[in-house]
């Protein structure tokens, strides 16, 4: 036969590349093509090689309810889909989530679930990872358990995160001890790596945490925590300097505290406690200004102290954000991908879409769901167990 009648035919290396480009909705669709492709779904090396990829498209997960609370529903959308319609959030929904359920966080195309449950002044927690793309959730975790005559179930905090240098994932959990008076004793902290059978213990926490809107917050390979360091057990907000507010950044690899100082024109302690996030692979921090303005800012070299940057500085007469201040908070959704689109929620659970280039306001509600939170997703192969 001549090679002028020969069929073409792909080298593997081309399909694989091809591939490593497409959705995983129509990844799953094509294991049906034939064996080589279905197991090209399970390798490690080709699943690495779609993250890749797709980690520069991501989406949000966003966490609805219904006004009782009852259940909540999770959906995913684009970044720019969500601000263009912010309705699509409720006209896409695919799953539901018992109310003893919640979103911790997403890594790596893996949502973390926590759930919890409390009798008998006994809390329990235990966690189960979920990859919405194919559909796959694993098995619960092992109980955390808590003395909630000792630890109020509130007062345990968790972060989701992935640690390279292993190629796992951690949960960790710190728990706030509001009765001890030995410092040493006033947290503990414990982490559990998927796939193994236990929580296990390790340094506890060099600070005490915020409480308020302060779960861990992944980045670059560590967990990051608001907290107040030489906390005098009793103390309240109002009794808290500026010099005590830091970061407390956990690496996952070493299991190790490294403290980070806020920017340095923070010069006073913000009425309402702070909060910080991750938006736009930047750790962010958020606080109140003299009960007159919103300010966000960011780090943009992650562990670099004077790299923060104040993003916005607005005016709550300008976004029309009334009532008494100490009892409501701006919770931050996310920030579009040029950097100049600000979407938050304010305390009636309206959406508040900020323009930075043209200082432009714009608002939206629903009313029959709100907003829970919202968390940065990828779609992904890589398997919840």
């Amino acid at each position: 036969m001549k090679m002028a009648d020969a069929e073409p035919v792909l080298l593997n290396e081309v399909i694989v590349e091809i591939l490593s480009w497409l959705p995983v909705k129509l990844l799953v669709q094509f294991s049906c093509v034939c064996k080589y492709w279905k197991s090209l779904l399970s390798d490690p090396h080709f699943i690495k090689l779609h993250l890749q990829k797709s980690s520069k498209y991501a989406n949000l997960i966003l966490t609805l309810t219904t006004p009782s609370a009852r259940n909540r529903c999770v959906t995913s959308c684009s970044i720019g889909s969500f601000r263009q319609n912010p309705y699509i959030a409720s006209e896409h929904g695919h799953l539901l989530l018992n109310c003893k359920y919640k979103v911790l966080g997403s890594c790596n195309g893996l949502v973390c679930l926590i759930g919890s449950t409390h009798e008998d002044k006994i809390g329990q927690h235990w966690v189960r990872f979920w990859n919405p793309a194919i559909r796959l959730k694993s098995r619960k975790s092992p109980f955390l358990q808590v003395d909630l005559r000792v630890n109020e179930l509130g007062s345990t905090k968790f972060g989701f995160g992935y640690d390279k240098s292993s190629d796992t994932y951690k949960v960790v959990a710190v728990l706030c001890n509001r009765n001890a008076m030995e410092y040493s004793e006033r947290t503990q902290v414990k982490v559990y790596t998927m796939g193994d059978n236990c929580w296990r213990d390790i340094q506890s926490f060099p600070a005490f945490p915020i409480i308020f809107r302060n779960g861990g917050r992944f980045m670059n390979g560590t967990l990051n925590w608001l907290a107040i360091r030489n906390y005098a057990s009793g103390c309240d907000w109002d009794t808290v300097t500026i010099d005590q507010l830091v970061i407390v950044s956990l690496d996952l690899a070493n299991e190790t505290y490294t403290q980070l100082s806020l920017p340095v024109d923070l010069d006073e302690i913000p009425y309402v406690a702070p909060a910080i996030g991750v938006f736009g692979d930047c750790l962010c921090l958020f606080h109140d200004y003299q009960r007159t303005n919103f300010v966000v800012w960011q780090m943009k070299e992650f562990g670099v102290e004077n790299s923060w940057t104040r993003f916005v500085n607005i005016s709550y007469q300008h976004l029309r954000v009334g009532g008494r201040i100490k009892f409501f908070s701006l919770v931050p959704l996310c920030i579009s991908e040029n950097g100049d689109v600000l979407m938050m929620l304010n305390h009636n659970f309206e959406l508040i879409i900020y323009y930075r280039a043209d200082n432009r306001v714009e608002r939206a509600k629903y009313h029959n769901r709100v907003w829970i939170d919202t968390k940065e997703h990828v779609q992904s192969l890589i398997m919840p167990y």
